[in-house]
């Protein structure tokens, strides 16, 4: 959808059309003010001549981008493909064409600038530098194409609606030095890793780039090849994570909720690489009033979708008090699953690791 504005001389005014015709009937039969009639004339003469130009450079002149993500993380780099066409003929006609873009807020151009002009010579495809700054969803806010009339007769300004977007995920990468291996392992009395424990090898397999601790040493001695240890699966390797957002008395967000968020996305993303089940509560209200829940799974695709969940969460969201939020878990979380909690507790834990 196009939506197209003129900016012209008071003096061109569309409104001005009944007036101009009126003076140019009327003035043309009297003597000495006939001149007023042939410049009424001239004026929409121009009127005409810029409602052509703007209908064909509306029809003639089209802008398109081809974005190959739409899924970016926070400090992504990525470049944007926009393709002109039509502008060539306006070079010939004198008609200096741009383009005007603006993004939201967590997005930008090159050099961190949210508005970005670009001179357009000829038909050809310019890359446009995206550069993700905050989590959330976000979109190019404004693609305005300018046209310069000659002859003063004013700009045309023809806006595009259908404009790129992206979710801008959280990053999955541990931003401190706090070991979290004991958060990761949950409530459990063991402390090691049920994927990787000794008591639960099933058998050897040959080497297959595993990580150099799954080496069986003692197989690869007897065969003279690399084995590796198979573990097998249990129910202990299933885990609920709970990112509880509010504040110390319970009500409204905590101060570092980002932090928060930025945790959960590491600790979903560790999980679900070590081969485990994850589902994960939000003490947040969804469309149909009830907690944000992702339910039990593992794999890329839950890997996916835990972080876009993640990265839609925002100040106006509706949250739940945390007393309300840990009986709805009580009832809620899968039976056989190690409990996480991701709060404002956990940020202290941190400050103090």
């Amino acid at each position: 959808m196009r939506q197209v504005e003129v900016s012209t001389p008071s003096l061109l005014d569309d409104k001005l059309w009944p007036a101009y015709t009126g003076i140019l009937l009327l003035f043309i039969w009297f003597p000495y003010v006939w001149p007023l009639a042939y410049l009424s004339g001239a004026i929409l003469g121009l009127m005409l001549i810029r409602k052509w130009l703007t209908q064909k450079i509306v029809e003639g002149t089209r802008l398109s981008f081809h974005q190959k993500e739409q899924l970016l993380f926070v400090n992504d780099r990525v470049s944007l493909k926009m393709e002109v066409t039509g502008v060539e003929y306006l070079q010939e006609l004198g008609i200096p064409t741009s383009v005007r873009l603006v993004t939201e807020r967590g997005l930008t151009f090159d050099a961190d600038q949210r508005v970005h002009v670009i001179q357009l010579r000829d038909e050809s495809t310019y890359s446009l530098p995206i550069h993700a700054k905050q989590r959330g969803p976000v979109q190019i806010d404004e693609c305005t194409l300018q046209f310069r009339l000659p002859f003063w007769l004013g700009t045309i300004f023809v806006t595009d609606h259908a404009l790129p977007s992206w979710i801008i995920l959280p990053s999955i990468t541990r931003q401190n030095r706090f070991d979290s291996r004991m958060v990761r392992m949950g409530d459990r009395l063991v402390k090691h890793s049920p994927l990787n424990d000794p008591l639960m090898i099933q058998s050897t397999k040959r080497y297959e780039q595993e990580p150099v601790k799954q080496i069986d040493w003692v197989a690869t001695a007897k065969t003279g090849k690399l084995q590796a240890k198979v573990f097998q699966r249990q129910n202990l390797d299933t885990f609920t994570l709970v990112l509880d957002l509010s504040g110390p008395l319970g009500n409204g967000l905590y101060a570092r909720y980002e932090e928060l968020i930025q945790q959960a996305a590491y600790l979903v993303s560790y999980l679900v690489k070590e081969d485990c089940k994850v589902e994960l509560f939000i003490n947040r209200l969804n469309a149909d009033n009830q907690i944000d829940h992702l339910r039990m799974s593992d794999g890329r695709k839950q890997l996916r979708l835990a972080l876009v969940r993640l990265a839609w969460i925002h100040e106006s969201d509706r949250f739940v008090a945390m007393k309300r939020f840990d009986q709805i878990i009580d009832r809620q979380k899968h039976p056989h699953a190690e409990l996480i909690r991701i709060d404002a507790s956990l940020l202290k834990q941190m400050s103090v690791g």
